[in-house]
């Protein structure tokens, strides 16, 4: 039996991965209480706006999200994915030239367009061009997670309870659940792992971000807009907006600051009346590098992490958990940039008594 602790987007995504190959699964959550994705936009987006580069695996990301998350709805019969273009506003005349420099690139073409300012949209004249990103979208990240939380339970490997590694190493080889040793155990627990004995030594960056839900009517709204902060369209004239970054109050807590800043960004470019329906917080599992944390624990053999996708987890998730089974159950090779063993000069091994 293979034991997912963390049932949150990465959690979620390499259950699914896993139970498509056959493999048993037993999936422990508590309740998201603690988890980041609970408060995630879902967005993706394969365009780094710094100097107008593609995002790290861009191509292959893409593809393998689209594959994933349909597959996902037709097995859970709801709609969740939704691909829908992001208009992007220059922030200056250097990112136009450049954004015109890269779409007369054949590796950009099918990810960049000019945009036509439209009118209907209730928003200021702009300083700059404005531009559109192709292959761009969110997931609705609850139903994605409340359907497939129902979908195991149905099948009844869902255990929705308070769960910690063991502190150290003999341990963990003393670890039972329902009376069974798991075959694997693989970490998925976002932000907590990184306060965890065995894998603390990994240089994880948390960030917390707060996000906001409003409701305003007559905004018409049909692209996600990105200037410096995102505007997401969720239908019934509610919008997400975000996000925050703060690296030293790292609880999931709003705070009126946070809020204050959002409204700041949203009422420069919109003389709209609005309510806000929601405010939550987070904290992010990010990275120092800035690349996913998978692979083998470097003194369990058993004992697997998936994690460290920060803000990106619906695009890395699917391409991610291909690559952990694959390794896991086939022996393939971990992309060097997202396997731990990159850290290995962290870690200090548990000292014999």
């Amino acid at each position: 039996m293979n034991l997912i602790l963390g049932q949150g987007i990465a959690g979620t995504v390499l259950a699914l991965t896993l139970l498509r190959r056959g493999k048993p699964v037993v999936v422990i959550d508590d309740g998201h209480r603690s988890a980041s994705s609970t408060v995630a936009a879902g967005l993706w987006n394969p365009i780094v706006f710094r100097r107008i580069n593609k995002s790290w695996m861009a191509d292959e990301l893409i593809l393998s999200l689209d594959e994933f998350y349909r597959s996902a709805e037709e097995l859970l019969q709801v709609k969740f994915y939704h691909p829908i273009p992001l208009w992007r506003i220059h922030s200056s005349d250097l990112e136009n030239v450049l954004w015109t420099e890269k779409m007369d690139d054949p590796e950009f073409a099918s990810y960049l367009d000019r945009s036509v300012h439209n009118s209907a949209y209730r928003f200021p004249t702009f300083e700059f061009e404005t531009g559109i990103v192709n292959h761009a979208g969110y997931l609705d990240v609850d139903s994605f997670l409340t359907h497939s939380r129902k979908y195991f339970d149905s099948l009844g490997i869902m255990r929705i309870e308070h769960f910690s590694l063991p502190e150290n190493v003999s341990e963990f080889q003393c670890l039972e659940i329902e009376g069974q040793r798991p075959e694997r155990v693989i970490d998925c627990t976002g932000h907590l792992a990184a306060a965890g004995h065995l894998f603390g030594y990994l240089p994880f960056a948390l960030a917390k971000g707060e996000l906001l839900t409003i409701k305003c009517p007559g905004l018409e709204l049909r692209k996600i807009f990105n200037a410096g902060f995102f505007l997401l369209p969720l239908g019934n004239d509610e919008y997400r907006v975000g996000a925050t970054f703060e690296w030293d109050e790292l609880d999931n807590f709003p705070t009126e600051k946070a809020k204050s800043e959002l409204l700041v960004k949203f009422q420069k470019w919109i003389n709209l009346p609005f309510d806000i329906v929601d405010h939550k917080a987070g904290v992010r599992p990010a990275v120092q590098d800035r690349r996913p944390l998978i692979g083998r624990h470097p003194e369990v053999e058993n004992l697997y992490l998936f994690n460290g996708m920060g803000t990106k987890g619906v695009m890395l998730a699917p391409l991610m958990a291909h690559q952990l089974a694959a390794y896991i159950f086939e022996g393939e090779p971990l992309l060097e940039e997202a396997d731990i063993v990159r850290f290995s000069k962290y870690f200090k091994p548990e000292k014999s008594v």
